[in-house]
Parts: structure tokens; C-alpha cells; sequence
């Protein structure tokens, strides 16, 4: 039975990224597809070229989020514990990403069931992926600690900051990936946070309690 529960959650799970990252972009796809048909009937060739570069813009990004999804669901937790695995994200983060990543752990004895461990890991690729695609940064950190009743992981950087308003895109860039963090942190019983930093960069604040209540408690 817990097996079975698991595999219901799993699927989804997979069926909300999908959803989030893909069936969204597809839906502005077809919207374009529609009006570009109509501005080729109408010879508006200026529009008929920005409905062009909207498509395949956004057929891009989706076709980017696809392998992210496919390298995410591939990748499997360091057996050893969320610990262990986010030291080895920032000891390989400089030779992949071309920026130097410090981890500052402040609860080295960090224990969560493997479900949370999970959820918490892939927010933290996530926001690292970000940062390596957009922040056109130098440097980040990423901060493990608690504060109370919660955990709090904090990534910075010292990049471009944050990108302007989304408009009504809804292929602009990071909004997928913030909309599946958010996603993750609900199911961590937690919030996100994104900010500019008070110089340059951006930061991004995980906060999650140590426990869930009892009615969220997984079978």
C-alpha cells in the first residue's frame, strides 16, 4: 500500500512539472500559431515575423525545460544525505558553471526523511541552474541553517540581479523554474523568496519547518 501511494504522488509530481514547465508553453504556442495564420492573411508582414520569433523562442525554452526535466527525474540523491549531495553540487559548481559557489553549512548533523530531502535538493539545483543561465555571475553562496522551528537555505549571487516584469509571457525566463520551486516548498510545507540584493545579484530564501504537521505527515 505505501508503495502504491508513493508511485500515485510520484506520477503527480510529474504530471504538475509537466504541466508547469511544458503543457503552459505549448498553450502560448498554439495562441501565436492562431494569430500568426491571421496576420499572413492579412499580408501584416512586420507582425507575422514578431509572431514568428515568439514561437520559436518559446519552442526553445521548452525544448531547454524538457531536459532539464528528463536530467531531473534521472538524477538520484548522494546516498550519504542532502548534506553530502549539495557539498558536491559547490565542489563541482565552479567546473560546470564557470562560477565559484561557497557552502556554508551551519547544521552539519542535518537529518530529513528522504522525501523532503528530495524536494529541498532539487529547489537548491534549481535556483543554482539560474543563476548559471541568467546571473552572468562571479561568485555565489549557498547557506544551510536553521532559525527556530525552521530551516532557512539562502542562495546568493553577485550577478545582473533580477530580470523585469513577466508581462503577460508566460515563457519568460526563470518563470517556469520559480513556479516549480514555489511548487516544491508548498509540498515542504515552506515558502521562496526572491529578492535583489542590496548591491548586485539576487538572492533566493527556502524557508521550511523542521516538521510537518501531523495531517500533512506523508502515509
Amino acid at each position: 500500500e505505501n508503495m502504491r501511494i508513493r508511485l500515485t504522488s510520484e506520477r503527480q509530481l510529474i504530471a504538475n512539472e509537466v504541466h508547469d514547465s511544458l503543457a503552459q508553453g505549448l498553450t502560448y504556442m498554439r495562441m501565436r500559431m492562431s494569430l500568426l495564420r491571421d496576420a499572413v492573411r492579412s499580408g501584416d508582414e512586420l507582425r507575422a515575423h514578431k509572431l514568428v520569433s515568439d514561437v520559436d523562442e518559446t519552442l526553445g525554452n521548452s525544448q531547454r525545460r524538457l531536459r532539464e526535466l528528463i536530467t531531473y527525474f534521472r538524477t538520484r540523491m548522494d546516498p550519504r544525505g542532502l548534506v553530502h549531495a549539495l557539498d558536491e553540487i559547490a565542489a563541482r559548481f565552479l567546473d560546470r558553471a564557470g562560477i565559484a559557489l561557497t557552502f556554508v553549512n551551519r547544521i552539519p548533523d542535518l537529518c530529513l526523511p528522504a522525501e523532503r530531502e528530495i524536494e529541498v535538493f532539487h529547489v537548491v539545483q534549481e535556483a543554482l541552474a539560474n543563476i548559471s543561465r541568467h546571473a552572468n555571475a562571479y561568485s555565489a553562496t549557498l547557506l544551510l541553517e536553521r532559525d527556530g522551528d525552521d530551516y532557512v537555505i539562502v542562495i546568493e549571487d553577485d550577478g545582473v540581479g533580477l530580470p523585469g516584469p513577466a508581462g503577460d509571457d508566460p515563457d519568460h525566463a526563470g518563470h517556469y523554474g520559480i513556479a516549480i520551486m514555489n511548487e516544491r516548498a508548498r509540498r515542504l510545507g515552506g515558502t521562496i523568496a526572491l529578492t535583489p540584493n542590496a548591491d548586485r545579484g539576487a538572492r533566493l530564501v527556502l524557508r521550511f519547518p523542521l516538521h510537518l504537521p501531523a495531517d500533512e505527515q506523508p502515509l
